[in-house]
């Protein structure tokens, strides 16, 4: 089933109903702790990150694709074509910005150790 207009969570028929789980992502970088009833303002498809894995127009006709979600992982974008959790640097085509990324995660993520710890 081909389909030409970008991807959206809420109506497209390729949405699954289970979702992939990451043992290993959710014990080293951990889930995501929003808050109740918080919801980061921009998609990722907003910011320019498009899935490493499926071949799509990140636009068409001006609306973005929007099968990048922010995974409930740190660091971390679920695609839901994919059906999979990706570090978000991969999703990053700028390869400068991606390494940027990839240090803002690793820094963020010792200094919530070091806060975490008594």
């Amino acid at each position: 089933m081909e389909i030409k207009s970008p991807f959206n969570a809420l109506t497209d028929p390729r949405l699954r109903q289970e979702f992939s789980k990451n043992e290993r992502a959710e014990r080293i970088v951990g889930k995501r702790n929003l808050g109740k009833g918080i919801m980061p303002f921009d998609l990722p498809c907003e910011l320019g990150y498009h899935c490493p894995v499926c071949e799509y127009e990140h636009e068409i006709d001006g609306v973005c694709d929007e099968r990048l979600a922010w995974s409930e992982y740190n660091g971390f974008l679920y695609c839901y074509v994919c059906n999979k959790d990706y570090p978000s640097v991969l999703c990053q085509p700028d390869i400068d910005k991606a390494i940027n990324i990839y240090l803002d995660i690793i820094d963020e993520l010792s200094n919530s150790n070091k806060s975490d710890t008594p």
